[in-house]
């Protein structure tokens, strides 16, 4: 507080020298004139002292025999001075003053929080269509509404809030858990393939085959009736079944392919956002087969986001060429192809040579779970009276 009341004030440094310098302090004193920051150098004494009670010295010091120099000036006074002319440095502090003022009173930024499922941008697009982005005025923002509004639009929210902190916008959700309409459903598991069972493991339902047996598509594996002495019950047959299964196929690779290659050549599009409006920086379509990738960068001011955000789309260019494969190159494909599909499998492969094309033969040994559900389906015929 003592550093800002004599910035207001103004400071100065001074000199004090004459016959007896030491006077300075004895007057200063008396008449009660603060000085501080004292120091003695070859017969002089340097010392600081604001500029109300400088002007005051003069009267003291009348005939004493001391005379007095300024050394430096410090403080807001000698700053307004300096400046008092020029009154485009007051205009532009006072403009600047508004602006931030008026700037202030904008969303600049939105942020979406506590969505886990629901993307940030399904989120911001849904506010857009109920007239929240950025650029919209923060002064008489109805909050309570605009949130009702949100959660009447959007079918994946159960609760949403609208807080702003200063220009940022933040909307706080919470998204509804998905159900499962035949979670609570009676139902059997059955094999989807015909298979050897390995091993068993079922945590709900009456297991009807055992390790060992052979099983075709379609079977019942685990049944969701279970009797007991209580009665019959209806359950959701839950578990795993693992058998090993053969699967036969085949596919062909034709020697003569078209492929889409990368031409090595490259453009990069950018377009420039700012309070939702969307400026591009470039002319023309894209017409050519491409490959892109996309990023986006808030640009920041004093380390805080603003709403100018730059969007850069990268296009590398590609090109239809033919190409000619031997019988190994069409081989390979083919292989790739099967193990791509099969990736735990145990693959018996054999492969023919059709002048044109090539193709494989390929036996696929697998252990793996054939169960899936079936829901429970109840035939009820009444009896006519």
């Amino acid at each position: 507080m003592l550093f800002l009341y004599r910035f207001f004030l103004g400071v100065l440094e001074i000199e004090v020298y004459g016959i007896y310098p030491e006077k300075m302090l004895n007057l200063c004193e008396k008449h009660k004139i603060s000085v501080w920051d004292i120091r003695f150098q070859k017969g002089k004494i340097c010392c600081k002292i604001n500029v109300k009670d400088f002007k005051k010295l003069p009267k003291i010091f009348k005939k004493q025999g001391v005379r007095l120099h300024i050394l430096k000036r410090w403080g807001l006074p000698f700053f307004t001075n300096k400046y008092k002319r020029r009154f485009g440095v007051f205009a532009g502090l006072l403009i600047f003053v508004f602006m931030l003022n008026f700037l202030s009173s904008f969303v600049w930024v939105i942020e979406v929080r506590g969505n886990k499922i629901v993307s940030d941008f399904e989120i911001i697009n849904d506010c857009q269509k109920i007239g929240v982005n950025e650029g919209i005025t923060t002064k008489g923002f109805d909050a309570k509404n605009k949130a009702q509004e949100l959660l009447l639009l959007s079918d994946r929210l159960s609760w949403a809030s609208f807080n702003i902190e200063g220009c940022v916008l933040t909307v706080d959700v919470t998204e509804i858990t998905p159900k499962n309409e035949g979670e609570f459903l009676a139902s059997n598991l059955v094999a989807d393939s015909d298979g050897i069972i390995k091993h068993i493991d079922v945590t709900v339902g009456n297991c009807v085959v055992k390790v060992g047996d052979t099983v075709k598509k379609g079977d019942v594996l685990v049944s969701g009736i279970i009797e007991d002495e209580n009665g019959t019950k209806f359950v959701k047959s839950r578990g795993k079944i693992i058998a090993e299964t053969v699967t036969v196929t085949e596919a062909s690779q034709n020697y003569t392919v078209k492929e889409s290659v990368l031409t090595g050549k490259q453009k990069t599009k950018t377009v420039l956002e700012a309070f939702s409006f969307k400026i591009p920086l470039y002319l023309g379509m894209e017409k050519c087969e491409y490959e892109s990738n996309y990023s986006a960068k808030n640009l920041k001011l004093f380390g805080n986001a603003i709403p100018i955000r730059l969007h850069k789309k990268r296009f590398i260019f590609k090109e239809m060429r033919e190409v000619k494969l031997s019988f190994d190159s069409a081989c390979e494909r083919l292989t790739k192809q099967i193990e791509e599909k099969y990736p735990n499998a145990e693959i018996k492969k054999e492969f023919s040579d059709n002048y044109t094309f090539a193709t494989i033969h390929a036996k696929i040994y697998e252990s793996r779970d054939i169960a899936i559900s079936q829901n429970l389906i109840f035939n009820i015929n009444k009896t006519p009276d």
